[in-house]
């Protein structure tokens, strides 16, 4: 999978604090700087349970929005 440099996965650190926004299901969330990524607690992308094609952890779905 290649890497692209504005999505984050889950256990990505946060460079840059800020709202980010889950690709696969427009839910937001905020993550402050040093915090690492999470799964979606609304689509569970991520996880086995995600959305088709963010089914693994190294998923990148976040994306920094502001």
């Amino acid at each position: 999978m290649t890497k692209s440099k504005d999505l984050y996965a889950i256990g990505d650190s946060v460079t840059l604090s800020g709202l980010y926004v889950c690709v696969p299901c427009g839910f937001t969330q905020q993550f402050s700087e040093g915090e690492t990524f999470t799964t979606c607690d609304a689509c569970l992308a991520g996880t086995d349970n995600g959305p088709e094609g963010y089914t693994e952890e190294a998923s990148e779905f976040w994306q920094l929005i502001g």
